[in-house]
């Protein structure tokens, strides 16, 4: 047994030469054979990814797959053996079929595979569906103007020194606008979007400050986690701090001459309401011991002033930055026991008036020959005056240069009555024309 073996392992090693030779010629002749008796064979190419591209209609009315799906589809081909054993995955294109789909829902639906190489082969049938879900997209823009779909600011959880007070409708957010896209059911039942103001700390002064976003649904349910996508997730909320302080209301009468009992008039008038609630942007609401109204000369007290009173608002006559929260919005201004009050017109002769400081160079002369004094007061005080009770003067100070050789102007005069703690006044601006002629 040995020696056969030996001789085997001489032999072998004698004619390894002739033995590679026989298998290689037997390898290329069978191969040979095999493209000659079995030319065409079929293999399956596998984890060819699918596109996904939806058509224009999908586009224009707004349907979208509701997942990002990832697909992978096969490829049964057949062609020459040589050909064939060269292709992979990268040699087709597979598509998902979407034509068919109109409107929301589930759907199965084919991939189409072909090829995009330039050997020569068949690609034959193989049925290839999924599942899908379609979804209709819609968007929503919120505002904070707008009244259906309102973007509000609220800071209710901000906490105020003492004294302070939010100005609500000064309350602003940044970005002001919210947009929100996503399936339409859910678009739909959100109808209302807020955003809150969140500051830790006490608060003096406005501040701009984080906002945090809640979407509200149609039931005023808070939706915490939408499967929707925002415009914007970060928000912030400027918020307007006022000082806030009651004060007693003051109406003033301006113009009275010294010798005049405004105090005793005053007495007489009744200010309603008789205090205001108001908020300022500073601290300068701190240094007003009242609120001053309004104001009236006493020459333009006349009886109707005197018996209806005084209405107005209070608007226009706050400062800049002040607002009133009392929720009053006028005042008025009523006299009171002025049911004995009368008016009486006194004739003041011309030669009763008193020129002061009258120009150099010119001779000043009152035209008009009698001047009509209007006064009012208490009856029995006015009818026991005489003309000789008023002080009529006609002062020329401030009179502007003359350049003419004569001119004529009307003349506003000053009227005091005489006396001390009068309880009467002069109604009106009275004016009398006055002649200027250049001296020789």
């Amino acid at each position: 047994m040995k020696k056969i073996f030996k001789n085997f392992t001489f032999s072998f090693k004698t004619n390894i030469k002739t033995i590679l030779t026989a298998v290689v010629t037997s390898a290329v002749i069978w191969f040979a054979i095999s493209l000659q008796i079995f030319p065409d064979i079929t293999i399956t190419i596998k984890d060819i990814p699918v596109r996904i591209n939806p058509p224009q209609y999908m586009i224009e009315n707004n349907l979208s797959l509701t997942e990002g799906y990832q697909f992978t589809a096969s490829a049964q081909v057949r062609g020459k053996r040589y050909d064939v054993g060269r292709l992979d995955s990268g040699d087709f294109d597979a598509v998902l079929n979407l034509s068919n789909v109109t409107e929301e829902g589930d759907y199965d639906v084919d991939i189409i595979v072909s090829s995009n190489s330039p050997i020569s082969f068949e690609i034959q049938p193989l049925s290839q569906t999924e599942r899908i879900r379609v979804e209709r997209i819609e968007s929503r823009t919120f505002e904070m103007d707008d009244p259906n779909f309102p973007l509000i600011i609220k800071a209710d959880a901000i906490w105020l020194a003492e004294g302070m007070q939010i100005d609500d409708t000064g309350l602003t957010a940044n970005p002001p606008t919210l947009t929100i896209r996503g399936e339409k059911s859910i678009i739909d039942s959100i109808t209302r979007a807020e955003v809150h103001a969140i500051h830790d700390e006490e608060m003096f002064a406005t501040l701009s400050v984080e906002g945090e976003l809640r979407l509200f649904n149609s039931d005023n349910v808070w939706v915490s986690n939408p499967d929707v996508i925002l415009t914007s997730t970060n928000f912030t909320v400027t918020v307007p701090v006022h000082r806030v302080r009651t004060l007693p209301l003051n109406f003033v009468i301006t113009g009275a001459p010294s010798n005049f009992d405004l105090s005793g008039l005053r007495s007489r008038t009744d200010l309603m309401p008789t205090e205001l609630t108001l908020s300022s942007p500073d601290m300068s609401i701190d240094y007003l011991p009242a609120f001053d109204v309004g104001e009236i000369p006493l020459n333009e007290i006349d009886m109707q002033i005197l018996l209806l009173g005084i209405r107005d608002t209070f608007s226009p006559k706050l400062p800049e930055g002040y607002r009133n929260i009392s929720g009053n919005a006028s005042f008025s201004l009523q006299f009171k026991d002025v049911e004995d009050y009368a008016q009486y017109d006194f004739p003041i002769e011309r030669e009763n008036i008193t020129i002061m400081n009258a120009p150099e160079g010119f001779n000043v002369e009152i035209l008009t020959r009698v001047l009509t004094v209007t006064v009012i007061g208490p009856a029995s005080y006015v009818q026991a005056m005489s003309v000789h009770d008023i002080n009529v003067t006609l002062n020329l100070v401030s009179m502007p240069e003359i350049i003419e050789n004569s001119r004529i102007d009307s003349r506003t005069v000053q009227c005091r009555l005489v006396g001390t703690r009068v309880p009467a006044w002069v109604v009106g601006y009275p004016q009398v024309d006055v002649s200027f002629t250049k001296a020789d």
